[in-house]
């Protein structure tokens, strides 16, 4: 599900970058949630990176892909030439800053998720429930 829904908590002021071959552009008014299991058809926790730009990024339904803590978010690597950027401070308390993990990246309509790791799901939700105080 795209957008704003019951279950879905805002990572506010996020940033998007896109990379590919060496082209660096900033997507405009990306959404990026933390989707809760059990809303709005979410069957795990996971992270919503949603904009339509990031149609076609990522081939068929998705694959396992490297993500990494970087400064003030996390990279995603899609292949040679390709990765997602995701930019908020907050983004280092689900993933640390030079962590890396394959984990599932799926597409979506308008947008990507990531479905982190058993062990990061109460890192999601802990977070998710900081947001919404």
């Amino acid at each position: 599900m795209t957008g704003d829904a019951l279950g879905k908590i805002k990572i506010p002021d996020a940033k998007v970058f896109v990379t590919k071959q060496n082209n660096t552009y900033e997507l405009r008014d990306p959404n990026v949630y933390i989707h809760l299991k059990g809303y709005s058809y979410a069957r795990v926790t996971h992270l919503d990176i949603e904009h339509r730009d990031l149609n076609n990024l990522i081939q068929g339904k998705g694959g396992y892909y490297r993500i990494e803590g970087i400064p003030y978010g996390i990279v995603i690597h899609i292949e040679q030439g390709l990765k997602i950027v995701v930019r908020h401070r907050l983004l280092n308390e689900i993933l640390t800053e030079n962590e890396s993990l394959y984990t599932w990246v799926g597409s979506k309509v308008d947008g990507i998720y990531i479905g982190f790791k058993k062990k990061y799901i109460p890192k999601l939700e802990k977070l998710a429930s900081r947001l919404t105080k």
